[in-house]
């Protein structure tokens, strides 16, 4: 009886692999393609929240916030502990973070870029 082994199979289908995941990252960034979504995960970066404390932090109503939380939770981008009646939020993983705060870094640059340019062509 033959053993399974996962990466024999990656391996032998690496093209089908590298796709799956490209597909994988494509919905992790549609899910991550609304603003409020950007500010939570800025939020829990710090820690565990609640609804309430993002509501709060975001100014946005608790419905709105708990919808956005609830597409999160099924795409595995946040997690969940109950105490009680409470659930609070905390990210999936700290990568999570480090992937936006990159991405943010990059997009800092390009504005700085911008004004580079603004400010050249104008003198």
């Amino acid at each position: 009886m033959l053993e399974y082994s996962s990466t024999q199979d990656i391996s032998m289908s690496k093209p089908n692999f590298d796709m799956a995941i490209c597909e994988m990252q494509a919905e992790i960034s549609k899910t991550l393609s609304h603003p409020i979504r950007i500010a939570i995960l800025h939020y829990l970066k710090d820690g565990e929240k609640t609804v309430n404390d993002l509501t709060e932090k975001l100014a946005a109503s608790q419905s709105n916030v708990s919808q956005h939380l609830a597409i999160m939770r099924q795409r595995q981008i946040v997690k969940t502990r109950r105490e009680g009646s409470t659930v609070y939020y905390r990210l999936a993983s700290p990568k999570i973070s480090q992937a936006c705060d990159m991405m943010r870094e990059v997009l800092l640059d390009q504005l700085n870029q911008r004004q580079e340019l603004a400010k050249n062509y104008s003198q």
